[in-house]
């Protein structure tokens, strides 16, 4: 017996002087595996290695005890103890899938020893076990690629892809050898793969980089450069809280700083687990509920977000900010009633909250409510929101209830605060256009809506004024600016149509064939 193993079996020892090993019965050594497993899976790896330790001493032949304890030693880097509690397993005839997975272990736990001899008989004792076990292949891969046997190695990394299509590892390694091997575009797919299935996973953007690199494509090399760093740095600042976190496992700062991290970095996946986690021994997290609410809104996940602010409410029955949430999920999900309900109680708490009112004008907006959306508005700004969007969206809904001049004070009033938006030029055009009235004004004021924005509404609200002073010959060039940018929009053809259709009856007087005069 080895000086370590004598020393593995000391330290068991003094646990089981602690743990009485002898007393075990087959059942609670039953249960104590059990627990272990769970401390393994929890990443409690110290706590598995205190249940384990009795069981091996009393039992040097339980094969999963020694599986466990050698599994929870390589979890913690302990490879020499790993090593020598895992070895004796395939003497004492386990499964083919314990045997297989143990040689999966030895031969990781060897290429990090630097042991490659051992680590290439461990892998193909693996193979040949487990043919079927992608991480049996992977380590195959590792001990050639260490060997610097890169075809062998390519080979067993292409083996691991098969057996597990989502291997993110083999990608990385398939991707480093088309490197080594001269190959940049090949392992710009090996690495694009990664990408897929890991977007937070920073290792393969270096090797990204240098494939660009190697393309002389230095934006994309560049640009994956700083995807490096910035995910590199992400990672380390979530590592090394969670090393925090081992030992303040309840520590809900921390816990929090972890999930801000996943959301700054738009890991959303993994910072719905994390507020998740924090949740089960925290239900009273009014923070918890409302980060994961907002989450659940970014994502789509609306049914679940809307439990999640329901459960805030339930805590906090004031919180505006969830009832407006909510009220925004239904008024998505068209269920106009129970918007209008949680606003108007928003209202009732906070009379003068202005958001509550843009909500409620959102909703009577989409039931198609103009006259109650007007209202709306016109309350938004007697509360002082009088921004230009609020003066745009009120002149429209004036101008749509017939409140012609009130329209067009709200639309100069819009001009005055933003004089560089198109939209009030255009909607002033508009407006004098369908009354026939003051034309070329309407003209300049269309001119000056096209010069801030030459885009497709623009167009054909110059075509419409160009149309009522009979300047067909205009009214149709610009029409036909307008169709280029969106060629299938049916009121910009009926548009053209009317017009062509008077071009082709001579009904457009002097100025169709001199719009100058």
């Amino acid at each position: 017996m080895g000086r370590l193993v004598r020393q593995i079996l000391l330290l068991c020892l003094a646990i089981a002087s602690v743990v009485d090993a002898d007393s075990l019965t087959p059942q609670q050594e039953s249960y104590s595996l059990s627990i272990a497993t769970d401390h393994i899976q929890n990443g409690s790896y110290r706590l598995a290695v205190d249940m384990l330790c009795p069981i091996v001493n009393h039992d040097p032949s339980s094969i999963m005890a020694r599986y466990h304890l050698g599994n929870a030693y390589r979890l913690q880097r302990l490879y020499y103890q790993a090593a020598e509690i895992l070895e004796p397993i395939i003497g004492l005839k386990p499964t083919d899938r314990v045997a297989g997975e143990t040689h999966i272990f030895l031969a990781e736990i060897y290429i990090q020893l630097g042991q490659l001899d051992l680590a290439l008989n461990q892998a193909i004792a693996a193979v040949a076990k487990v043919p079927k076990i992608a991480e049996a292949h992977f380590h195959l891969g590792k001990t050639y690629l260490k060997q610097k046997k890169l075809d062998l190695a390519n080979s067993a990394f292409k083996q691991a892809t098969i057996r597990n299509p989502d291997f993110i590892g083999a990608y990385q390694e398939l991707g480093n050898i088309a490197l080594l091997q001269d190959q940049p575009i090949l392992a710009v797919g090996f690495f694009q793969q990664v990408t897929d299935l890991a977007p937070f996973n920073y290792r393969h953007h270096l090797g990204l980089m240098k494939a660009y690199r190697l393309l002389n494509n230095q934006t994309l090399a560049e640009k994956h450069q700083i995807r490096f760093r910035n995910l590199k740095k992400y990672f380390d600042q979530v590592y090394g809280l969670e090393l925090e976190l081992k030992d303040h496992p309840a520590n809900l700062q921390i816990l929090f700083r972890i999930a801000e991290l996943h959301y700054k970095y738009q890991n959303l996946s993994a910072a719905i687990k994390q507020y998740q986690k924090i949740l089960i021994p925290n239900p009273q997290s009014e923070l918890a509920w409302d980060q994961l609410g907002r989450i659940y809104m970014q994502t789509g996940d609306f049914e679940l977000a809307i439990k999640a602010f329901e459960s805030l409410i339930v805590l906090n029955p004031e919180s505006l900010e969830a009832y407006l949430r909510l009220s925004w999920i239904y008024t998505q999900q068209q269920q106009f009633d129970a918007a209008k309900r949680l606003l108007k109680k928003v209202i009732q708490l906070s009379p003068d909250l202005t958001l509550a009112y843009h909500g409620l004008a959102e909703v009577h907006l989409a039931e198609g409510d103009a006259a109650q959306a007007l209202a709306t508005y016109e309350r938004i700004v007697e509360l002082g929101d009088r921004g230009p969007e609020i003066l745009i969206m009120l002149g429209q809904l004036r101008f749509e209830n017939g409140q012609i001049n009130q329209a067009l004070t709200a639309f100069q009033e819009a001009i005055k605060l933003r004089q560089t938006d198109p939209r009030p030029y255009r909607h002033i055009a508009q407006i004098y256009v369908q009354a026939n009235l003051y034309l070329d004004t309407a003209l300049k004021y269309a001119e000056q809506a096209v010069k801030l924005n030459p885009g497709a509404a623009e167009m054909s609200t110059l075509a419409s004024v160009y149309f009522s002073q009979k300047q067909l010959q205009m009214a149709e060039s610009s029409i036909q600016q307008a169709l280029v940018q969106e060629p299938n929009n049916p009121e910009y053809l009926q548009q053209l149509y009317e017009i062509q259709q008077v071009k082709a009856s001579g009904q457009g007087g002097l100025h169709q064939d001199n719009p100058t005069e």
